[in-house]
């Protein structure tokens, strides 16, 4: 799954505003008649549900929209370049991370700083500056890094958003606008404005309602195949899910329990290992996604070969199960605190191969620690209705 992109983006400069005087027959002295530079292409990004990665960017590194024409004769306008719109999963953050100078100006105005209200007056005047003839061509516009690192710009969060990250440059003004009663002739024009560049950095997270943890093999994929439309890969060897997978599941209300009806978005999480926060295994490419969940639903489960081992006692291999969960929760600690504050179901998955005693005590010792364990079997469907009701009652 693609999930973390660089791009350059550039928005088209404006074209230039033409020096031109009308010339017929029998018309000695025509006046000026330049026209306009059309204006140059924003680049306009746009969520779509349709979209879950940002794989359409593959290869891509940088991304331009037209400029603006020149301004003609006898006062046409040059025409206006078309916007770039480029869509983007819904879930997706904009990170700014470099910036030529007209996009700085651009976004200095829109936060309304004070201190940026001289330099922005300062930049606009260039354009009028220069005398006789054609204002000098604008200065080269290299991009320039933040020295405080990125800067977030903004959010996709709702399909169909827009947002104008990269304004076109204003066409050029013609030689008409610069006649006056004391000043017929004017050969005076200008360039179009530069458009802006940024290099940004867009960030995927998924935006699920219920997110799936758990170590690799645990049962995660199935569950979410039992629940839901999805048909993740499934196989009983570890990192089968390699990248995260949603599924819908389709809730009927059930005012008996406090049930409406509603659909609800599930992501199977890729399998954390000790060390994923860190950059072990698949998990830390993988943990941005838990963010957007509103429930995590924690499915443990023994290694088969620990849990046939008539050697180890049972509360040795309830000491076990406790210590993976707590390794869950570290690692998420590790990733970003705050991810503990979300609400928490805990299953035991793979009942159908644990014996009766063993998941009682597991049941007892989770409730001695103040919390609740559910048994369910992602295999025969045992233990899913309660499993998932509870989710509901987390969500509502």
């Amino acid at each position: 799954m693609l999930d973390l992109v660089q791009l350059q983006l550039n928005a088209g400069d404006g074209g230039n505003g033409r020096v031109s005087f009308r010339r017929e027959k029998f018309i000695l002295k025509g006046g000026p008649d330049g026209g306009n530079g059309g204006d140059g292409g924003s680049i306009v990004l746009v969520g779509s549900k349709h979209l879950s990665t940002l794989g359409s960017f593959a290869g891509i590194k940088e991304m331009s929209a037209k400029n603006g024409q020149n301004g003609g004769a006898r006062q046409k306008i040059g025409e206006k370049a078309d916007d770039l719109r480029v869509e983007v999963p819904v879930g997706t953050i904009v990170w700014l991370q470099a910036e030529n100078k007209t996009s700085y100006f651009d976004r200095m105005r829109a936060l309304q700083f004070e201190g940026s209200r001289e330099y922005i007056k300062k930049h606009e005047q260039y354009w009028l500056d220069g005398g006789m003839g054609m204002v000098p061509p604008p200065p080269p516009d290299e991009m320039r890094p933040f020295t405080d690192g990125e800067v977030k710009l903004f959010e996709i969060t709702e399909d169909g958003a827009e947002f104008v990250i990269c304004k076109g440059g204003r066409g050029g003004r013609p030689n008409t606008d610069f006649a006056s009663s004391s000043h017929t002739t004017p050969w005076e024009a200008e360039y179009g404005m530069r458009g802006a560049k940024k290099l940004i950095k867009l960030e995927l997270k998924l935006l699920a309602d219920v997110g799936l943890v758990g170590f690799p093999n645990a049962g995660k994929s199935t569950l979410l195949s039992k629940i839901t439309r999805a048909n993740p890969k499934v196989a009983s060897y570890p990192f089968t899910t390699i990248e995260p997978n949603l599924g819908i599941l389709s809730v009927q209300a059930s005012p008996s329990i406090g049930i409406r009806a509603r659909e609800v978005v599930i992501a199977d999480i890729p399998g954390l290992i000790e060390g994923a926060s860190q950059g072990k295994g698949l998990g830390l490419q993988f943990l941005r996604h838990i963010e957007r969940c509103q429930v995590l639903l924690f499915l443990l489960s023994w290694d088969e070969t620990l849990l046939y081992d008539e050697d180890m006692k049972n509360s040795e291999k309830i000491t076990k199960l406790w210590s993976s969960y707590q390794v869950l929760l570290e690692e998420m600690k590790e990733y970003n605190s705050e991810l503990l504050d979300k609400p928490q179901v805990i299953a035991l998955n793979k009942i159908e191969i644990i014996s009766e005693d063993l998941q009682q005590e597991a049941v007892i010792f989770f409730k001695k620690q103040g919390l609740e364990l559910m048994l369910m079997s992602g295999i025969t469907g045992k233990g899913l209705p309660a499993v998932t009701n509870a989710l509901l009652k987390k969500l509502d």
